[in-house]
């Protein structure tokens, strides 16, 4: 299950990993954490995840879609290389690295 901790200045930090089981109460906590800042910049350090799979590219563009609903502008960071890669084979990876920061080592 994933978590996500406040830090300074509009930072949070996601955990954990995050299954097709556990996909609907994760949602929920994104959801939350973006609607606690609608109409703010807020920027999610992702370089705890812990997996990498399809549920979790689809979690991360669910945050953006619902960042945009509730007027927040949402910013991926750190993500992970293999997440990263996962993301490049399926075209997707400027969207979801909207930090134009692409990871120290992609293979």
């Amino acid at each position: 299950m994933i978590s996500i901790d406040a830090g300074n200045d509009s930072i949070y930090y996601m955990k954990g990993s995050i299954n097709h089981l556990e996909a609907v109460a994760c949602k929920d906590i994104l959801k939350s954490c973006i609607g606690s800042n609608a109409g703010k910049r807020i920027s999610l350090d992702i370089s705890k995840l812990e997996s990498v799979s399809s549920v979790t590219l689809s979690y991360l563009l669910y945050g953006l879609r619902s960042a945009k609903l509730l007027s927040a502008h949402l910013t991926y960071k750190n993500m992970p290389s293999a997440l990263f890669n996962m993301a490049r084979v399926s075209g997707i990876e400027s969207i979801l690295n909207n930090s134009n920061e692409a990871p120290d080592s992609v293979t």
